[in-house]
This record gives structure tokens, sequence and C-alpha cells, in this order.
């Protein structure tokens, strides 16, 4: 027994072709995918950074294991992740932490830290820079000399900082009832006050 199809529907359906995809959409398209997983690759394995500390520009004797002593940073959006180590430091000795920013002008607050000075000239180790120092935190040591102490900034405004790190000689250096002492053991990159690390917040 024969089924009647409509006129044509065989012939139809036989004449149905692929969409045709032009060398120029290829190309497009390889690129397109190639940039996306290039983005991918870069955005799940962008990590932390580490650098060493060096002698502050003030204190050269004070001791520490330079070699395994270090900073591990890394900036998010609006935010930059601090991790300070100290090794073979003084046994259970007060080290306050901070930045020394080189600008000409300096927003209001670093994240969550008000900063001391407003880029003033500073001199140290026969370089003046124009500077505004941020205080975070203390690291303490133990009967080993060794501490640490972790941050997260927090609403930093975008832009492009340019600082060096700094241990201070002690803990109370322009914060409220501190005792003051503000010299510096410990800086980072150094090893000569000016030396500095740039980053870039998004």
């Amino acid at each position: 027994m024969e089924i009647d199809r409509p006129c044509g529907a065989g012939n139809a359906a036989r004449n149905i072709q692929p969409a045709v995809v032009s060398k120029e959409d290829k190309v497009k398209r390889n690129f397109l995918l190639s940039a996306a997983l290039l983005f991918a690759t870069a955005h799940a394995f962008a990590g932390a950074t580490t650098q060493k500390w060096t002698a502050g520009w003030d204190n050269f004797g004070e001791p520490l294991n330079y070699s395994k002593s270090d900073i591990i940073w890394s900036v998010g959006k609006g935010t930059l992740t601090l991790t300070m180590n100290l090794v073979s430091a003084t046994p259970t000795k007060l080290y306050q932490v901070g930045f020394d920013f080189f600008c000409s002008t300096f927003p209001s607050t670093f994240g969550q830290f008000p900063p001391n000075g407003n880029c003033i000239p500073q001199t140290h180790q026969g370089v003046t820079m124009n500077d505004a120092w941020v205080e975070v935190g203390a690291i303490l040591t133990d009967v080993h000399g060794d501490g640490s102490f972790k941050v997260v900034i927090k609403g930093i405004a975008p832009g492009t900082y340019t600082f060096e790190f700094h241990a201070r000689d002690g803990a109370g250096c322009d914060v409220q009832g501190g005792g003051g002492n503000c010299s510096v053991d410990f800086q980072s990159p150094g090893p000569t006050y000016g030396d500095a690390t740039t980053i870039t917040i998004p």
C-alpha cells in the first residue's frame, strides 16, 4: 500500500543543506574562543605575589632571617590582602607594619585605614620622596622571634599606588595611645628608601 506524499516533499527533504559558515566567520569564532580561554586561564591562575624584606632605612642591625621572612599580597576589586611574616626577629617584640606611599596626592583613606601625612617630603638613606604613610597593624613575635600579621584592606579607591612596606621598631607610631617610635627596622622591597612596589586596584 502506497502512502500519498505532498508533491515535492521528497525533493524538499533531499535539498536541505547545512548552513554555510564563511571563512571570516570561522576566524572570528576561533578568535573569540581563544580569547575567552586565555581570559579564563589567566583568571584561574592569577595568584599572590611574594616579596622579601630588607633592612630598614633607620635600623640596619635588627636580627631577621631574610631568606625565610616575606610579604604575600594579592589584589582584588577594591581590596588588597596582605600576610606579613617575620622569622628569627627579636623574640617577644612588637613590629608595627604598614605602607609608605610615594605620591603627589592621596585619598582621604586607604580602604579602612587613614594616611599620616599627605605626600609630604621625607628623607631617608639620602633619598627624599613625597610620602603618605599608613599603619595597618602589628606583628608580635614569639620566643623564637617568629610572627605574622594578616589583613584584608577593603574599599580602596581604584587607581595605581606606588609604595614600600615597612616594619617599625616597636609599635605606637601615629596611632591613638601609641608610644611614638617611628623608626623602621625592615622595608620591602628596598634595600633603599624609595625602591617601590606598584599595584593597580580595579
